[in-house]
């Protein structure tokens, strides 16, 4: 689940940079490999935009 929400992250045109946290190696390594993984779909990418548009962005859009 990690990977993939990296990934979604990842492919997001406004991010231009994600920063991780990892508790040893083996998470640093699994986090580094989500760039690796097969690109979302574009209707994935929908999907999850319009979650967070309706249950995340009302919660934390106007903290930045």
């Amino acid at each position: 689940m990690a990977q993939f929400a990296l990934r979604w992250i990842l492919m997001e045109e406004a991010v231009t940079v994600v920063i991780p946290g990892a508790k040893n190696a083996a998470q640093a390594e699994a986090n580094a490999a989500a760039s690796s993984i097969a690109a979302l779909s574009p209707d994935t990418m929908a999907a999850l935009r319009e979650i967070y548009t309706q249950q995340l962005a009302p919660h934390v859009h106007q903290l930045w």
